[in-house]
């Protein structure tokens, strides 16, 4: 793996991404929908807007690459697209010394072929890539290349696009903000510019001078001024040139030539380039301050009384800073009782962390340097923290001389939340007026897109609004829809036919109802219509909305679903559906046949009211049905009434739709299979088993001679074969009948049957042959055992018809692998044996020569 070099311009490059604000934003539609776009067009299964930091790769958006949020940039592709100003693209990495060795290429996700193209900001820095991957080596062609090009571009315009709206929104906010401010101070403001004159003044500011709206815009601000105190002004403005904000006393002159003492706050306004534009006066009438600083000795009692009353803290502190005076809700406000009242106590209720700072405000505001106005917190002695506003005033006698402080405390604990959901309410506010302006600017587009027809008609049935469809469907222009009615749209046949819902909809009704509309092409299709009143304010009809839907294939649907239902009652297999967790949703008639439960049995309850027999089927079925969508088997499920039955189930996935709200579903489509299985039995017994004795037949014992001779390959095995023909049945069979004859040999099976382990095999071959299979055989000396215990049993005198019989049995015995290796040389040498017990008196046994050639076969 060979890094990429870094960018040339990287210190600016990445200054640049960091100013965009989105690495580690949350994912936006617009981005995901580039990714999707570069994956359809160049036909790949992975794509990325990859934004590259100092040390990773940061994906904004990403197809393919699940879990996957960034990666080291040493390793990424994209390190080396980012510094040109074309495609770059890697037709097979494997190929590639650069790639060849990389992780990602020789692990997760695999990359094979690599091409991305740069994201280039206006200011010429590249940022990142938009990038596709596949997993097999491949290229794209121009048309491709061109697309991820044009992709890229577009991504990097949103980056910026996105960036811009944050600032947009901000300023906004901030000049919606001032502009409040301005228009609801109780202050009077004026903004003057250089020539003096007033180009903006608030609503206090009217009320102030006398002026009815709008009055004291470009008229001259000296007109305001007394003449004695136009000096005064003047320099007050050459000092806030030097960047000064003043404030102070003066006089100001109403349009009636009344005189106001007031007091001034001058801010100098300067543009975006620093440039002096004029100055921001704010005035505050204190003419009553001053008639009421003359009265104040004869109403201070009247004073405290009052403020007593007032919701906020009212304090006067003298000229040494302690207390003179304070009300109770001063002291509610800091929980300070009357007798502790004092300086050092008030410090000790402000926060810690704000004390110094209102201390040092407190020392700015003596002298009347600035006025006091603090926000800070309070701690109640139980701990409880709260937010007051604390404003004061410095108190001078009428030469000027300081007395003190009087001030104001408000606990803005609450108001602060309220004012907090406030700004939020306003912000959402404006952001949904912002949205409600590009729906609007969307509705036409929307209303085009839709397949049905849209429009609005006015009251008086003349056309204010129809979408594209509607007027492709009419044949109308946009104008000519403007100029037309509703008679005129539809006609007059089916003006008539419309009319009662026109009149039911202005009356104020929804109108629903369906007609048959000839479409375009002349074809006859059914249509949904809907009529909805639009009313205003005082609930009188203004217009009609209109939409019409074209159910025809909704129609042909309807019917299906009715076939299917249909269906789903006559079928004579049981159907049952369930939810993803497996409880029952519906189930059918035959459902109920078959099981016994009813629908109200079962509705809402697992489907495990069948019971469960086999758990691990079941947790097959459950797989299958999880990785494969379907399972075919049979389990053994229960009736209502505690009957067993083998179920022959078909259960598959009905998948959920998450676009529809759709749920996933399973359906179980079953019958009963339980006489079946009785009768495959029955047929598989009667295939393997002799008919008359119910012992093996000729081709269970050749399938399990052949399965313990194949298992000597792997482990070590003793087996013998023992042939036997009974002797003298032939006579009893002639004498007593072949029905008798039969039951003599079910007796002998019998007998027989007593005698073998059950690991061992008796079969009849047909006739009066049998012959037993042993497993493990001990040796010669337990055979003979075993044959000897075979004649005695078979030699008992047996009752047939009356008639007491008897017969016995000739055995041949051969032994694996002294006698034969095969199934046909082991029964060929056991037939043989038997011969010779025949041969040899009968009723007795003989073992295989050890010196035949069968031995070898």
């Amino acid at each position: 793996m060979i890094p990429a070099p870094l960018r040339s311009d990287e210190d600016r490059a990445l200054a640049a991404l960091r100013a965009l604000q989105v690495l580690d934003s949350p994912p936006e539609p617009e981005f995901d929908a580039l990714v999707r776009t570069a994956a359809l067009v160049c036909g790949v299964p992975v794509s990325a807007i990859s934004l590259i930091d100092a040390q990773r790769q940061w994906f904004k958006a990403q197809l393919g690459l699940t879990g996957l949020d960034e990666a080291p940039r040493e390793t990424a592709f994209c390190a080396h697209a980012v510094l040109g100003e074309t495609v770059f693209e890697v037709p097979d990495a494997r190929l590639d010394p650069r790639f060849a060795d990389s992780p990602l290429v020789l692990a997760a996700p695999h990359i094979r072929f690599y091409a991305g193209a740069p994201l280039r900001l206006s200011g010429g820095e590249h940022v990142g890539t938009l990038c596709v991957i596949d997993r097999e080596p491949r290229q794209l062609d121009d048309q491709q290349r061109e697309v991820l090009q044009q992709l890229a571009l577009a991504a990097s315009q949103m980056l910026e696009g996105r960036r811009a709206l944050r600032i947009e929104r901000h300023a906004m906010a901030e000049a919606s903000r001032a502009a409040a401010l301005l228009q609801h101070s109780a202050d009077a403001i004026l903004s003057i510019d250089t020539q003096g004159l007033i180009r903006r003044a608030n609503a206090a500011a009217e009320r102030l001078f006398g002026a009815a709206p709008l009055q004291l815009l470009g008229r001259s601000h000296a007109s305001l001024v007394p003449e004695s105190f136009q000096a005064r002004e003047q320099n007050n403005r050459q000092a806030l040139s030097a960047g000064e904000a003043l404030s102070h006393e003066s006089e100001r002159l109403r349009l009636d030539g009344q005189r106001l003492l007031v007091s001034v706050t001058l801010v100098a306004e300067h543009d975006l380039d620093g440039g002096e534009i004029g100055v921001t006066e704010f005035i505050r009438d204190i003419t009553a301050r001053e008639e009421a600083a003359q009265a104040l000795a004869l109403s201070a009692e009247r004073f405290r009384s009052l403020s007593d009353c007032v919701p906020v803290g009212v304090f006067q502190v003298d000229r040494g800073g302690q207390s003179g005076y304070t009300n109770e809700q001063w002291r509610q406000i800091y929980q300070i009782a009357p007798a502790q009242v004092s300086h050092e106590t008030w410090l000790s209720r402000i926060h810690p962390e704000d004390r110094e700072r209102v201390r040092q405000a407190s020392q700015r505001s003596q002298g009347g340097k600035e006025p006091f106005d603090e926000i800070y917190r309070v701690v109640w002695p139980g701990g409880e923290v709260r937010h007051v506003r604390s404003r004061a005033q410095e108190l001078q006698s009428l030469r000027g001389e300081p007395l003190g402080f009087v001030g104001m405390v408000e606990d803005i604990t609450e108001r602060r939340v309220f004012e907090a959901q406030l700004v939020q309410a306003r912000d959402q506010a404006r952001a949904a007026a912002q949205e409600a302006l590009e729906n609007a600017r969307l509705l036409r587009n929307i209303t085009d897109a839709v397949p049905g027809l849209v429009a609005y008609w006015r009251r008086d049935l003349s056309c204010r609004f129809a979408s594209r469809s509607f007027e492709e469907w009419y044949g109308r222009s946009r104008e000519d829809m403007l100029r037309l009615s509703v008679p005129d749209v539809l006609g007059p046949e089916a003006y008539e036919r419309t009319r009662p819902y026109l009149e039911g909809v202005l009356a104020g009704q929804v109108q629903t109802f369906e007609r048959s509309i000839r479409r375009p092409d002349g074809r006859l299709g059914q249509m949904l219509v809907h009529y909805v009143p639009d009313t205003d304010a005082r609930g009188e009809v203004r217009g009609i909305f209109a939409v019409a839907s074209d159910v025809s294939s909704l129609k042909t649907a309807q019917r299906e679903l009715q076939l299917a239902a249909s269906v789903f009652s006559a079928t004579v297999d049981a159907v049952m559906v369930t939810d993803a967790q497996g409880l029952i949703l519906s189930v059918n008639p035959a459902f109920t046949a078959i099981t016994g439960f009813e629908p109200a049995d079962v509705m809402g309850r697992s489907a495990d009211v069948l019971g469960r027999d086999d758990r691990a089927l079941e947790a097959q079925a459950r797989e299958a049905l999880r990785t494969q969508g379907h399972w075919q088997g049979e389990l053994w499920r229960r009736r209502k009434s505690g009957e067993a039955f083998l179920q022959w189930l078909d259960l598959s996935v009905i998948p959920g739709d998450p676009l529809t709200g759709a749920e996933e579903r399973q359906l179980h489509v079953f019958s009963d299979g339980t006489e079946q299985r009785r009768r495959d039995e029955r047929l598989q017994h009667l295939a393997f088993h002799d008919a008359l004795t119910g012992l093996a037949n000729r081709s269970l014992l050749m399938e399990r001679l052949g399965r313990l001779l194949g298992q000597t390959h792997r482990e070590r095995r003793e087996l013998a074969l023992m042939y036997m023909d009974l002797d003298g049945f032939k006579a009893v069979n002639d004498s007593v009948g072949h029905a008798q004859g039969d039951a003599l040999l079910r007796q002998v099976a019998a007998r027989m049957s007593t005698l073998v382990r059950d690991t061992d095999t008796l079969a009849r071959l047909g006739g009066d042959e049998f012959v037993l299979l042993l497993d493990q055989a001990a040796g010669p000396q337990e055979l003979e055992l075993v044959a000897g215990r075979l004649i005695e049993a078979v030699s008992q005198p047996m009752v047939l018809a009356g008639q007491s019989v008897v017969v016995g049995v000739s055995v041949g015995i051969a032994r694996f692998p002294q006698h034969g290796r095969t199934v046909e040389g082991l029964m060929r040498a056991a037939d043989l044996a038997m011969y010779a017990a025949k041969a040899a008196g009968r009723n007795c046994w003989q073992f295989a020569s050890d010196e035949t050639p069968l031995a070898a076969s």
